[in-house]
């Protein structure tokens, strides 16, 4: 049977076990008699009494109430014993080895001392153990970009307590709270406090600030510089891997990159020079991105990283030409403008009726077509490239026939290839009577390479005459918003879905 006390400590009431009592007003009185001379030893006492009462809460129950000596002596042991921090004695190694031997209770608070508004980014770089500017830098760049940094900063303000004591100071730091790191967390405040004073006084603290806010700014650009790169590596990887995500059909499927590039290059050689210099410049950029950030974000100065910044310099330069020769290669093949023409029908009347060839509709084993075979811009299919979209071009015709030809434009190295390019070009029409039926598309083969390849018809009407599409007259049809009322739209287009623009 043993006897019990009640006592207050710092304002909490507790009831403790006799022998615990002794044992803590021993350790305390210990306490202050070793700390006497110390500047701020009340503080640390206090400090010292805060955080027994916290680790006495967490050993109590609602079954076991009373505070036993093995509980103050758990404590004692964690805090460390007042004499291995005299100053007369050397600290040694035994009573330390007990608290590296116990977690580390690490919490999140505000830190006040280094704060610009709430102490929110330093509590949390405190925490995270990083540069505050980093944090600082990442909230700014959250705020601008997704707009939530505001709302989360007043969030963590309004339940993040703030670090008041030394040992809050410390849990956030992650540092065991005991005498020793009390000692030293008192000490960088004075210091703080001396600094401040001082920096007061010669009238650099302005300077503190705007290099703190300068500091900010480049940990903000760092973080654009990693984004950057991370985006074009994550660019190349996809240009390289030979994914099908280009939205145009080739063979039944989704083009990659180099199905692309296939189309524009007449020569494999340069056309692989073009994908060297693309992973070239890919690399040399994700590198510098990255080098650059990291000099940013940490200051980090190597004479390693200046050799590493020229040496992917000349890669980027390197790569740059290799895609320069590729360029001037498909600048090369596309020198020379050839058009060519033909007539393909005269026809009497006053109305000449177009419309578009489309699968709509058609009955396919007792059912009827309801779409359109629209497959995108480009379709390339057994050896052709299909592109749609079908210009018109009307005049005044010299009689009182329509007159409709086609005209068939390409690029080419020579005068005679763009020629043969234009020559190659297919579209599709029927005419029956006074009705002129086209397709939405003309083709060319993949050999000719997109080389700028072009169709379009040119509808001489006669005095009197229209056009009708899709039962409306489009021609002549007068441009209200003109200065002229009675100018006439000169230009049709068929896009590939079928409907109709002019001008």
């Amino acid at each position: 049977m043993n006897k019990t006390v009640s006592i207050h400590l710092q304002g909490i009431p507790f009831i403790f076990e006799e022998q615990a009592f002794d044992r803590l007003n021993t350790y305390l009185q210990q306490l202050k008699q070793v700390l006497e001379k110390e500047e701020g030893s009340d503080e640390i006492i206090q400090d010292i009494e805060l955080r027994m009462v916290e680790l006495i809460q967490q050993k109590l129950t609602p079954f076991k109430q009373v505070v036993e000596l093995s509980v103050i002596e758990q404590i004692i042991n964690k805090l460390g014993q007042p004499e291995d921090f005299s100053d007369d004695t050397a600290a040694t190694n035994d009573a330390t080895s007990a608290v590296h031997d116990d977690s580390i209770e690490k919490r999140l608070f505000r830190d006040g001392d280094r704060a610009m508004i709430g102490g929110v980014c330093a509590g949390v770089a405190a925490y995270f153990n990083v540069d505050v500017v980093i944090i600082r830098a990442i909230y700014v760049f959250t705020f601008l970009t997704f707009g939530i940094g505001f709302l989360l900063y007043l969030v963590l303000w309004a339940l993040v307590p703030m670090a008041r004591t030394s040992s809050d100071k410390l849990r956030m730091k992650g540092q065991h709270v005991n005498i020793e790191n009390m000692k030293s967390e008192l000490g960088d405040a004075a210091n703080r406090i001396k600094k401040g004073a001082k920096e007061l006084k010669s009238n650099s603290g302005i300077q503190s600030t705007v290099g703190s806010v300068l500091r900010v700014i480049s940990v903000i650009i760092g973080i654009w510089a990693l984004l950057f790169g991370t985006g074009i590596f994550v660019f190349a990887i996809i240009f390289f891997v030979n994914p099908e995500i280009i939205p145009a059909q080739f063979n039944g499927r989704f083009m990659s990159f180099q199905d692309f590039g296939g189309l524009l290059f007449e020569s494999t050689s340069h056309e692989s020079y073009f994908y060297l210099g693309i992973a070239l410049i890919s690399i040399a950029v994700v590198a510098q991105s990255y080098l650059f950030g990291i000099r940013l974000i940490t200051q980090f100065k190597a004479s390693y990283l200046k050799v590493l910044t020229a040496i992917f310099g000349v890669t980027l330069v390197v790569g740059i030409v290799l895609v320069s020769m590729g360029g001037v290669q498909i600048g090369r093949s596309m020198a020379i403008y050839g058009e060519v023409e033909k007539e393909i029908a005269t026809i009497p009347g006053n109305e000449l009726n177009i419309e578009k060839k489309s699968i709509e509709g058609q009955l396919i084993n007792g059912f009827k077509i309801k779409s359109n075979a629209d497959q995108g811009l480009v379709t390339i299919k057994n050896g052709r490239v299909y592109l749609r979209g079908i210009e018109l071009v009307y005049s005044q015709s010299s009689d009182s026939m329509f007159h409709i030809k086609q005209f068939n434009d390409a690029q080419g190295r020579t005068h005679e290839a763009a020629l043969k390019k234009a020559r190659n070009i297919r579209c599709n029409y029927q005419i029956n009577l006074n009705k002129l039926t086209l397709e939405t598309m003309y083709s060319f083969p993949t050999t000719d390479k997109f080389r700028d390849q072009n169709v379009k018809f040119m509808i001489a009407v006669p005095s009197g005459g229209k056009i009708v599409y899709d039962k409306q007259q489009v021609y002549p049809s007068i441009i209200e918003e003109s200065d002229s009322p009675n100018e006439t739209y000169q230009h049709g287009y068929i896009s590939s879905d079928g409907s109709y623009s002019n001008w």
